[in-house]
Parts: structure tokens; C-alpha cells; sequence
């Protein structure tokens, strides 16, 4: 089989103008290699490079090409991996003789680029950095930007946060984010941008930080791999830090131990990143020399155990995609925590909204958990604590606060007809720029619409078997959505879901008929906030005859 997969792969091969066969290409343990020269106008002489093709070929392997170009010799030029490796990336194609057809053009255009023209991409490439492990097991540390402005040499700590063990390909994984710099005297640098439910954590630990300024790095694109190799980047000054800070670990008993060396550098005029190494308490890559009667500290040739780091900034968080910000950056307040509400506030924040506050008198109940956004772990729990931590699992950017349920049900009911209550409510309200009624309480939906507010007010609420969403914007909110439910919408009130007990019977929906429409009404309003449009109510009705199709109305 593989005599006839190297024949397929020569014959191709002779068949593109530009590429030779230097050395046969043969089988070797479970790959086909062989070494081809690439001759184009303008290059001084041919470019040679040893070709590996793997079983796998002409598929990808995680996400990967399973034909690799070698080239040691050129590892200066962009999109050139540690071992020489170009990097390309390819379309697809199950054919072999096609699939080679494309690779080489690639291969073709890399030289063309990169080699004959130099050129260099407008996007920054990160460092490549070799993972390394400590006691068999990874170190992952997270950072976001902070609002200092680092010189080159500073030093001094940084504060972490223990977050969680996991697996990282089949190896234990110690997941830590940080907190803050503090320079050699213990005085605050600077904080990074984490809501309050990360920075309370207890778990504290540090390690050390210098800033370099620059990468360092060989080629521009390869992290340095040995500690002798930053000779001339760590000044005598923070070598000198760091052999006290180690005398002082080892009084502390810490020896073997690791902490991360944080090292920072500048990837634009705005921006830095940081790198981690591990270094192990009584083993620094550091030993003094004496000279002129004097003691310095010099750096040992040491391999450098790199740890995983990223930036997890809020722009990189949600870079590949956000609401506008138009709602991401505003204060929002949820009312009614069930289906539809706990739905909008996880879509909210992983969006990228940052300020959303939350109220609910219920607690979550075990039927509550298939159609909502909530969990059966915690047991039976108030709505509003555990969808808060929900929101904490998946942002550490979004800052959330509990209303009093009680308060507002009083203010808002009780003491609606006081002047001085609801002009106290009013103010309320108008604290928030956006306000999503999901309580399906049509007391309340009156309520709401009646006051003078000067923010936006919407209401979203379902028909039963969730097979339509009725969405409707302040001031024409209440006439609006009773007229849609008991005039327009089908709405079977008669076959509902009544749970054992004297409890209030609720609409049949599972939750992916509910998420459905509350996803697809998500994305019309982030397009009106987007688009500045008018706030048109809407009405978005599923239907089943032929195939499953949502239809959107507007009003």
C-alpha cells in the first residue's frame, strides 16, 4: 500500500514545473520522506527541503498539515517553526494527487513572501515557546492589562491567584491568574482588571517579575531556551534581587519548590506581554562571582522551563465576538430569573456585558434545571446566587449585583400608589440603562410600563410549547403583549405542566424550543441597539410543517 502511495506521490510531484526530486522518497517507520528542491525566478539557487508525509496524509491531524517541510537553515524568515518547519496552511482536498498540488503552491508562495520578499505580517506573531512540565505536571498563569506603565528593568513581584488543577493533554495542569505587580519594596504597581469575585480569592501565592522591554527571543520569533542566553538582558541590579529573594525562600524552608519568573516585553507601543518560567527554589540559574574583592551574581547555563501564559484582557476575551457596544458596555438590570431570564443573562455576559444586575424572589428547584440555565450540583438553591456564580464561571469581567426581591416587590406593589414610592422606584429604574423584564408578571409588566422612565425597558415572554417570543420595548409594552397572548398568538392555556403539589401550573418548552427564540430575539435587539433602528416590537413564531423555521415579525 505504501509502494503505491510513494508512487502517487512522485508522479505528482514531477508533473509541477518548479519542484525536483533530489533524494527518492521512501518509506521510513510509519512516514514517507524524501528531499525536493524548489528553483523560482528570482531565487539565487535552489532551495532544498526534506519532506515528510504522514499516514494520516491527505487528511489533517488536528487541525494540522500531515506534510512537513524541513529547512533548518532558513529559520530566520517568518512562519518557520523551531525545527525548521515551514508553516503553511492549506485548503482541503481527499485526494492525494490534488492535495500535494495545493500544499506545494503553498510552499511556493511561502518562499515567494517570506523568503524572497521578507515580507512581515501586519498581526503580531507571539513567541514560540517550547512547553515545558515541572514534576510531570503544567503551569498555566493568566494575565489581563493594567493601567501602569512598566520601565525597562523594573522588578519586582507579582501577586497570583490559585485557580484550578485540570488536564492538558493527559498531563496535570495548575491554573493560576494574577493579580498585581508590587515592586522590590512591597509597594503596589499596579492591578489587573478583574471583577471583585476573583479578586476576593483567597488562594494567594507570588513569584517575580522584570520587565525586558524586549522580546527575548532569537530570530524575533523563538524564545530564548537557556538562562545563560539573557546575559545581557537581566541587569546585576535584579540578579542581585533574585539571589536575595531565594536566600530568603530557603530560610522559609521552601527549598525545591517552583515560582514563576514573570519576564515582560513589548509586542506594540501600547501593549505588553508576560512569559513564566519556573524556577526552583535552591536551584536559581544564578552563582556568585567574585571580583575585585567584590561578590556579583552571574547567570548558569540552565534550561528554561517555560510555563504557559495568556493574556486574557477583556478585548482578547471577547474578540471573536461581542454584542455592541451599545449593551455590552451598559448597566443592566434582569428581572425574573426562570427560563428566559437566567437564557438572556448567560448570553449577556458571554457577549461581553460587564455590569448586570439581578433579582428574583424564587429558588431553583430540581424541574427547573432542563429548560434553564442552572445546575443540579448545588442542590436546591436561590436563583440569584447560584445563576451569580453561574456568570462568575464563565467571565471575569462581568460585575454583578443582588436586588432586594422583597424591596422591590413592596416598592413596586404595595406602595405603588405613593407618590413618593414610586418617584423612589422611578429613580431606581432609571439607574439602569437597559432593563429586561423575563418575569412573565403581567402586575408587574403594568407596573413598569406605567412609570416615567427615560432608559430602555424590554419585555420578553413566551407562549406555551415556547412556539412563539413576544418582545416588546417601553413605552408600548403592556396593551401590546396582552393583546398578542389573548388576540393574535395561539396560546393553549389548557395543556400545561402541573407538577405534583399545589403548585401554579407553567408552559410546556423544553429548553432548546426556549433558547431558540430567546437567542434568535438576542441577536434582532443587538441589531437595533447596533443599527441605532427604531425599537419595533417583534413577534418571532417557529413553525414545524416543513422542517424547523423561526419567523420574525415586526410591529
Amino acid at each position: 500500500m505504501k509502494q503505491s502511495r510513494i508512487k502517487r506521490v512522485e508522479k505528482t510531484i514531477e508533473t509541477i514545473p518548479y519542484v525536483s526530486i533530489v533524494e527518492a522518497f521512501s518509506e521510513n517507520d510509519t512516514n514517507i520522506e524524501g528531499v525536493i528542491s524548489i528553483n523560482l525566478e528570482g531565487l539565487d539557487s535552489p532551495l532544498e527541503f526534506n519532506v515528510a508525509i504522514y499516514p494520516q496524509y491527505p487528511f489533517k491531524s488536528h487541525e494540522s498539515e500531515t506534510i512537513k517541510f524541513f529547512n533548518a537553515d532558513l529559520l530566520e524568515y517568518n512562519h518557520v517553526m523551531g525545527d525548521g518547519v515551514i508553516c503553511i496552511h492549506t485548503s482541503s482536498s481527499p485526494i492525494i494527487e490534488k492535495k500535494l498540488l495545493i500544499d506545494f503552491e503553498s510552499l511556493k508562495n511561502w518562499i515567494i513572501k517570506y523568503y524572497l520578499n521578507k515580507d512581515n505580517d501586519n498581526h503580531y506573531e507571539h513567541l514560540i515557546v517550547p512547553e515545558s512540565t515541572v514534576n510531570n505536571e503544567i503551569y498555566a498563569f493568566s494575565f489581563t492589562e493594567v493601567d501602569y506603565k512598566f520601565s525597562k528593568g523594573e522588578y519586582g513581584f507579582v501577586n497570583l491567584t490559585f485557580l484550578s488543577t485540570g488536564k492538558y493533554r493527559e498531563t496535570k495542569i495548575n491554573n493560576y491568574i494574577t493579580q498585581g505587580f508590587v515592586n522590590a519594596f512591597g509597594d503596589n504597581l499596579a492591578f489587573c482588571k478583574w471583577n471583585e469575585a476573583y479578586k476576593k480569592s483567597e488562594n494567594y501565592s507570588h513569584g517575580i517579575f522584570v520587565f525586558l522591554e524586549e522580546a527575548p527571543a532569537k530570530h524575533k520569533r523563538f524564545i530564548l531556551t537557556d538562562w545563560l542566553d539573557f546575559s545581557e538582558l537581566l541587569s546585576d541590579e535584579f540578579l542581585k534581587f533574585l539571589h536575595n529573594c531565594e536566600k530568603e525562600y530557603l530560610k522559609k524552608k521552601r527549598k525545591g519548590q517552583y515560582i514563576p519568573l514573570y519576564l515582560g516585553y513589548k509586542i506594540s507601543d501600547t501593549e505588553i506581554h508576560w512569559q513564566a518560567a519556573m524556577i526552583e527554589i535552591g536551584n536559581f540559574p544564578i552563582a556568585g562571582v567574585k571580583e575585585n574583592q567584590k561578590w556579583y551574581s552571574c547567570l548558569l547555563e540552565q534550561e528554561a522551563k517555560w510555563a504557559l501564559t495568556r493574556n486574557a484582557s477583556y478585548k482578547y476575551f471577547f474578540g471573536r465576538g461581542k454584542f455592541t457596544d451599545a449593551i455590552a458596555d451598559k448597566k443592566i438590570l434582569i428581572i425574573g430569573l426562570g427560563a428566559i431570564g437566567s437564557i438572556v443573562a448567560k448570553t449577556l455576559v458571554r457577549c461581553g456585558c460587564k455590569k448586570i444586575d439581578l433579582t428574583d424572589y424564587d429558588r431553583k428547584e430540581p424541574e427547573n434545571i432542563c429548560r434553564s440555565e442552572y445546575e443540579f450540583l448545588p442542590g436546591v438553591s436561590h436563583k440569584v446566587e447560584e445563576l451569580s456564580n453561574h456568570l462568575y464561571h464563565v467571565s471575569p469581567f462581568v460585575h454583578i449585583n443582588h436586588i432586594n426581591q422583597t424591596y422591590f416587590e413592596i416598592v413596586s406593589k404595595a406602595l405603588f400608589d405613593e407618590p413618593k414610592a414610586k418617584k423612589e422606584l422611578e429613580d431606581f429604574l432609571n439607574s439602569y440603562d437597559i432593563i429586561f423584564d423575563c418575569s412573565t408578571d403581567n402586575d408587574l409588566m403594568y407596573i413598569l410600563n406605567s412609570l416615567s422612565l427615560n432608559n430602555e425597558l424590554i419585555n420578553l415572554s413566551v407562549t406555551n410549547h415556547s412556539k412563539d417570543l413576544v418582545c416588546a420595548f417601553y413605552p408600548n409594552i403592556y396593551n401590546f403583549v396582552t393583546n398578542q397572548f389573548s388576540k393574535v398568538l395561539e396560546n393553549d392555556i389548557k395543556d400545561l405542566y402541573n407538577p405534583t403539589g399545589c403548585w401554579s401550573p407553567t408552559f410546556k418548552a423544553s429548553y432548546n424550543d426556549i433558547s431558540s427564540l430567546v437567542q434568535y430575539a438576542l441577536k434582532q435587539i443587538n441589531l437595533i441597539f447596533e443599527e441605532k433602528s427604531k425599537r419595533n416590537n417583534f413577534v418571532i413564531s417557529s413553525d414545524i410543517e416543513d422542517g424547523y423555521q423561526l419567523k420574525l415579525k415586526q410591529y
